[in-house]
């Protein structure tokens, strides 16, 4: 197909007023540009509601409408190389190929290596729209450096969105009063958190099932048996609220998503609500260590940083980078220090999570890194000192973190948790140093 025969849904586009007239913007002006020009690759961010998507449809209908569209079905689960070897090859045979792909995540950014972006050309161009907290996500410096490049920014304040969609009516679906039964806004809620957090997982009405119980809890409803939760599910795909659709199923029927407009109100508006460290209980164990790596750095980019805790469990130090590790390990020693009834119950994680932010750290991360171990080191002496024995004999055995200027630490044991009792789920051996802070016990405040 060509990219000016291709509709708005094609490229993103899904919202009820897709079909709506265009509200030109001086912003057009630069993506018009950005595609005009023989530029291989264009990174277009904006939050939700600021009209990204339809924005470079728009354009690319204007500036590349003769070149074939090749659109990236399933940004989570694509192999970007992959992809562009098919646009290659298709662009031998019939012409030059712009590969869009909408909403791209860190998974598909990750992706964006030297040897990826050189087989870019003006024959093969590659056209992504994303979020900030995206982009903001602790991606590697040499992929920042590429993207940055690239990127035009859609402004979002005051977000487009916000006249053009039935905001008033979206503001009054997440009002729990509105509901007789609040299972279908406890479901909405798990399906704009997957949003929010850009899981990587297919939303399947299975799968929004499964998330649904915290949220259930959280609103105070009594949790429905699978059976009749499946069925509130399908009411909301039917379901249309003076204009706006709960659920809408994407092109394929069988994963789902919520209207945008809601995962926009849920970070903005007083009808919004934090997302859960339930949630992240859930995805913790249906998701591997790299996608858990991802996603606690898209939550920490956000702001969610007791749910990146939970997400980055058991992830090797290797697959964050010393920020994140840094944050995390602050994160920790916050919650260890304020734990009831056992303060500095996961200070031991916390100085874990610390040291291996020393390991690959620029000189004001290696400073501000010092001074967290050097205050935690200080609290567990504190602690020694308030809980010795008055004959002068201490009673209780805390460990002591290296300082900076030692030695590094013997390596430890890859199913070592802060806790004192033993892990009744060991992990397997494992030749990478691994951080285990146990979900269950991190849940625990």
């Amino acid at each position: 197909m060509k990219v000016g025969d291709a509709g708005p849904e094609l490229l993103g586009v899904r919202d009820p007023d897709a079909g709506a007239p265009y509200v030109p913007r001086p912003v057009d002006d630069a993506l018009e540009d950005a595609c005009g020009q023989d530029r291989p690759l264009v990174v277009v961010t904006g939050e939700r509601l600021a009209g990204t998507s339809r924005a470079v449809h728009r354009a690319l209908r204007r500036m590349l409408g003769d070149r074939l569209l090749l659109p990236v079905a399933d940004p989570h689960g694509a192999d970007l190389a992959a992809v562009l070897r098919t646009a290659r090859a298709v662009a031998a045979r019939s012409g030059p190929v712009v590969v869009v792909a909408d909403d791209a995540p860190p998974s598909l950014l990750d992706q964006l290596t030297a040897e990826v972006h050189a087989a870019l050309t003006p024959a093969v161009r590659l056209v992504l729209t994303t979020r900030r907290t995206f982009l903001d996500a602790h991606l590697a410096p040499a992929i920042r450096a590429r993207l940055a490049d690239a990127l035009v920014v859609v402004p979002g304040d005051p977000p487009i969105g916000e006249t053009v969609r039935p905001v008033a009516r979206a503001h009054a679906v997440l009002d729990p009063v509105g509901w007789s039964s609040r299972a279908p806004l406890a479901l909405l809620r798990a399906a704009v958190d997957h949003d929010r957090l850009g899981v990587p997982l297919p939303l399947t009405p299975a799968l929004l099932v499964e998330l649904a119980p915290p949220y259930l809890a959280a609103l105070g409803t009594p949790a429905p048996s699978p059976a009749e939760l499946r069925g509130v599910v399908r009411q909301l795909l039917r379901a249309d609220h003076g204009g706006v659709r709960l659920l809408h199923a994407l092109p394929g029927g069988r994963t789902l998503a919520a209207d945008r407009l809601f995962s926009h109100l849920a970070d903005r508006d007083t009808a919004g609500w934090a997302v859960p460290e339930d949630l992240a209980r859930e995805l913790w164990h249906r998701l591997a260590p790299d996608d858990r790596a991802r996603l606690a750095r898209v939550a920490l980019a956000r702001g969610d940083d007791q749910v990146a805790l939970w997400l980055a469990t058991g992830v090797p130090p290797d697959d964050l980078e010393p920020e994140a590790l840094y944050r995390l390990g602050v994160v920790l020693a916050a919650r260890s220090a304020a734990h009831t009834p056992d303060p500095g119950r996961w200070d031991g994680g916390a100085l874990r999570w610390l040291t291996a932010a020393l390991d690959r750290a620029d000189p004001d991360l290696v400073a501000r890194t010092h001074r967290a171990i050097l205050e935690i080191e200080a609290r567990r002496d504190q602690a020694r000192r308030d809980q010795a024995r008055p004959d002068g004999e201490d009673d209780l055995a805390i460990p002591q973190a290296r300082r900076p200027a030692d030695a590094a630490p013997a390596p430890e044991s890859p199913a070592a948790a802060p806790a004192p009792e033993p892990d009744p789920d060991p992990a397997p051996p494992s030749s990478r140093r691994l951080i285990y802070l146990r979900p269950r016990e991190t849940s625990r405040s």
